[in-house]
């Protein structure tokens, strides 16, 4: 029993909006996974946001002028007030307006402690995107370069 208590204790001093069932019930799947071993692992957990990963444990949040909101990433879904949600529905639900998510939602990543702009979590992976293009493409060049010799 108290290790219920502890649960419902931590899910309060968060301030998370989860379910305490689901929380137990993501816990036992990762619990059983593990035990099955390396060989049967999948990749891993998170949710893709266009070109964004965001990790399993990921938190979002959105500020209104009355209160803050937050959904967390479970598995490969978000989830907000324990449904599974997309960004845009995380902010128009949160907010009671359409919005852009990516300038409405600010993203705090698992070990982090601090909440980053969706909209530059976006840029930085376009960025990462690019550079490795330019680095296959320069690859590919000394290759044809080479082989000219």
């Amino acid at each position: 029993m108290s290790t219920l208590r502890n649960l419902l204790e931590y899910l309060t001093e968060q301030g998370s909006e989860l379910d305490p069932a689901d929380v137990a019930d993501r816990a036992i799947r990762e619990w059983l996974e593990r035990q099955r071993g390396p060989a049967k692992r999948r990749a891993p957990l998170g949710y893709w946001w266009k070109t964004v990963f965001l990790p399993d444990g990921s938190r979002l949040r959105i500020s209104s002028r009355y209160c803050v909101h937050f959904a967390t990433v479970v598995g490969d879904e978000i989830i907000y007030n324990s449904l599974s949600v997309s960004p845009n529905q995380f902010a128009t639900a949160s907010l009671g307006t359409v919005r852009n998510a990516w300038e409405a939602i600010y993203v705090q990543l698992p070990g982090e402690r601090d909440w980053k702009p969706a909209v530059r979590l976006r840029y930085a992976a376009a960025a990462q995107a690019q550079r490795l293009d330019n680095r296959e493409a320069e690859a590919r060049a000394r290759e044809t370069a080479e082989t000219r010799c």
